[in-house]
């Protein structure tokens, strides 16, 4: 008999999870759980202990990444996939930061939603940091041209977008594979070349700059 997996499908839309369900119709993945909320999603998958769980991330009732924290924690091997309608370098951070597999847009096809299923169940990572920093740079050098007191190093430019996204300095350092000391050095260089006075205002520059997206910056109002 081949081996079965078991999935729990988290997202706030009944017509996405419909959709994903038919997909898996047929194939050795099984539903074992569906949730419309973040919140919703944790219980369920500390219910059934699953695989696998495909996760959305902007939902009401606790989002995809509050989700993601919560159920690596409590399910470290459980794999997750964040499946998401925004290709959005911001999101794709906080994803790596917060233990997810991988990270697929959301009308991808039958196919191309089994390979990276099986491919997270082998153990491979989908989404690596590797691909974050080139997804990252493609903004360029915008940084470079604003009126700094003194240009930006490609590292500088690199960890404040990472700040902009309301990651930690550890979760920083694992993303760029540095140590948390030298990141909290490179956010004192950034914090002293921008002329601002913290990591919140250096977040609102990138914004403004067109590093990030401004569209991502409520949340840093409560980001220390």
């Amino acid at each position: 008999m081949s081996t079965r997996y078991s999935v729990v499908l988290v997202d706030d839309h009944t017509i996405v999870r419909g959709g994903v369900r038919a997909m898996l119709r047929g194939t050795e993945f099984d539903v074992v759980g569906e949730a419309s909320s973040g919140n919703e999603g944790v219980t369920v998958a500390q219910e059934t202990k699953p695989h696998l769980v495909l996760l959305d991330i902007r939902m009401a009732g606790g989002d995809g990444f509050s989700a993601l924290v919560a159920i690596k924690t409590a399910l470290p091997k459980t794999a997750v996939l964040m499946l998401s309608t925004y290709d959005n370098p911001t999101y794709m951070a906080r994803a790596v930061a917060g233990g997810a597999a991988g990270y697929l847009l959301k009308g991808i096809d039958h196919d191309t939603l089994l390979e990276a299923m099986r491919a997270v169940l082998r153990g491979e990572q989908l989404l690596t940091a590797q691909d974050l920093i080139r997804s990252l740079k493609v903004v360029g050098d915008s940084a470079q041209a604003a009126d700094l007191i003194e240009p930006l190093t490609r590292r500088e430019e690199e960890v404040l977008k990472l700040v902009a996204t309301g990651l930690t300095n550890r979760e920083i350092g694992g993303v760029l594979f540095i140590s948390e000391g030298t990141v909290k050095t490179h956010v004192e260089h950034v914090i002293g070349k921008l002329g601002v006075s913290d990591r919140v205002q250096a977040a609102v520059w990138a914004a403004r700059q067109g590093l990030v997206n401004e569209a991502d910056l409520p949340k840093l109002s409560t980001y220390h």
